[in-house]
């Protein structure tokens, strides 16, 4: 009696190469995304850090630049011969405009305070000062510095030192020969402002620290353990260069922060003071997201892993199932036809699916010609409705070049924003208003193309508002508003905001019309 050989069914195979396949691959493709998502991931936290700094150091530059063009503007005002009266009273207007101004004064070509705001240091002699030397010198800026003559007249908010940014012009009479100094002391707390209006939208979860730091590494704003401090980091020295970018590096404390950094390039005729700024976050904190991805990515596989491994078996059952049923018909439809099927000892499934094969084939051979018949009529019916949806897609396409025409040859400027803030149409009209070319705009932050700076805050809170509550009042009401052009001149005009928020589309439109021309 010989020994039969044991052959495997085909279920059992479906089986066996459904779960080794679906774990090879759950494996190599969890491995490969993880890694090439954890390197995105991190690649995008860095350039978010390097774009705050960026954010920054443009708004320091930008309010920098509006604080010395409104000191020199009073300056020329009040160059010629001094009427002290007149002088008192444009130190107190500066003043009321930007409270930030701590002091204001002008003094007599030798150093004498003559004016001052709230009548602080009048009668002292100021000439030894740096402010008043660099003012001679045509050197307008002065870098931070703790206050001296002032810090007892005016105390110490909060227990921390006062601290000035100088700005001061030399006063000249009509031959050119210097009359007097106008000086002022910024106070330090503006930047603290610039500090809130772009970190606090970051969010209140996560913590970054920005750091401002002078072009000597002293550490001018920032932790409380590290101010006043000199850093010498990689970022730091990178921002010396004039690169802006991230890095990973540890920092005095022992701690591994991931830092965006940047530097100060001053703003039109304002030079900049050499300021560079790191935005810092814990490393552990920065990269949370990508580990949180590793755990999930890992639990997803493992699920894969699992469900596929149950799914080719049931999948190997039912596939087999029906093969049996499906030999034991073709037998019986021919029966009466002897066919001999190439015997195969590979596994028994194909064994008997082989005999009733042939049985099969006149029966395959009828249908041929009915499913070529059925082709024919499907290919026919597939272009009529392919002809249809191509004429669909040219009537929307022809809406739009419509929509687009009336919005370049409308009238009066016509501007398009997203939810983010950034511009997303900008007609011929605008371009001619605003200065700024539709290629140019298109992309950018609405609030930095032609909105003051002093209502940037404002406009950034209220589209942060609308993404909280999804309410805008300002829809669909006509407004008065004061814009700015590319020179910096600011517009008066009327708008009327649209609000359009569909699956589709998601923007706001306004139509400008210019007061100047039709008050």
């Amino acid at each position: 009696m010989g020994l039969t050989q044991r052959r495997f069914s085909l279920g059992a195979w479906l089986a066996l190469a459904f779960t080794l396949l679906s774990l090879l691959l759950t494996v190599m493709l969890t491995l490969f995304s993880d890694r090439t998502a954890s390197q995105q991931v991190r690649q995008s936290i860095g350039a978010n850090l390097a774009e705050l700094a960026n954010q920054t150091t443009s708004r320091l530059d930008q309010a920098m630049f509006e604080r010395h063009r409104e000191v020199r503007l009073i300056a020329n005002r009040l160059s010629g011969t001094l009427d002290l009266a007149e002088v008192r009273t444009e130190i107190d207007a500066l003043q009321q405009s930007y409270p930030t101004y701590a002091w204001i004064g002008v003094t007599d070509p030798t150093g004498k305070v003559l004016v001052a705001s709230r009548n602080m240091l009048e009668g002292v002699d100021v000439s030894q000062r740096p402010w008043f030397q660099n003012a001679l010198n045509n050197q307008a800026m002065g870098d931070v510095h703790e206050a001296l003559l002032l810090a007892q007249l005016m105390g110490s908010p909060g227990g921390e030192p006062l601290r000035f940014v100088d700005i001061a012009f030399p006063l000249k009479d009509d031959s050119g020969q210097i009359t007097g100094v106008l000086g002022v002391h910024l106070s330090w707390k503006w930047a603290r402002e610039i500090e809130q209006a772009i970190f606090v939208p970051v969010g209140r979860s996560r913590t970054i620290d920005p750091l401002i730091v002078s072009s000597t590494g002293a550490v001018l704003l920032g932790p409380p353990d590290v101010e006043g401090s000199v850093l010498k980091l990689p970022s730091v020295d990178a921002a010396n260069r004039g690169e802006r970018g991230f890095v990973r590096e540890t920092w005095p404390d022992g701690k591994d922060y991931l830092v965006g950094y940047s530097n100060d390039q001053g703003f039109e005729d304002y030079p900049g003071l050499g300021w560079r700024v790191l935005v810092r976050q814990d490393l552990d904190e920065a990269y949370a997201p990508v580990n949180q991805m590793h755990r999930r990515m890992l639990l997803g596989g493992l699920v894969a892993a699992l469900l596929f491994s149950l799914l080719g078996w049931g999948l190997a059952r039912w596939i087999t199932r029906p093969l049996l049923g499906l030999a034991d018909v073709a037998r019986g439809l021919e029966a009466g036809y002897a066919v001999k099927a190439p015997a195969s000892n590979a596994y028994e499934e194909v064994a008997i699916l082989g005999s009733a094969f042939n049985s099969l084939v006149h029966t395959l051979q009828h249908n041929e010609v009915e499913m070529r018949q059925l082709n024919v009529s499907l290919e026919r019916r597939v272009q009529e409705r392919t002809a249809e949806l191509q004429d669909s897609f040219e009537r929307v396409d022809d809406n739009e070049a419509r929509t687009r025409a009336m919005i370049d040859t409308a009238q009066e400027p016509f501007i398009g924003m997203d939810f983010e803030g950034c511009v997303t149409d900008w007609n011929a009209q605008a371009e001619q208003l605003f200065g700024w070319s539709r290629e140019e705009a298109l992309g950018e932050s609405l609030a930095h193309l032609v909105v003051p700076v002093r209502y940037q805050v404002a406009f950034i809170e209220a589209l942060a508002q609308f993404h909280i509550t999804g309410d805008a009042s300002f829809v669909g009401q006509r407004m008065r508003r004061i814009l700015v052009d590319r020179s910096g001149n600011e517009l008066p005009v009327e708008m009327k905001i649209g609000l359009i928020n569909t699956d589709r589309l998601k923007l706001f439109s306004a139509f400008i019309r210019d007061l100047r021309e039709h008050p």
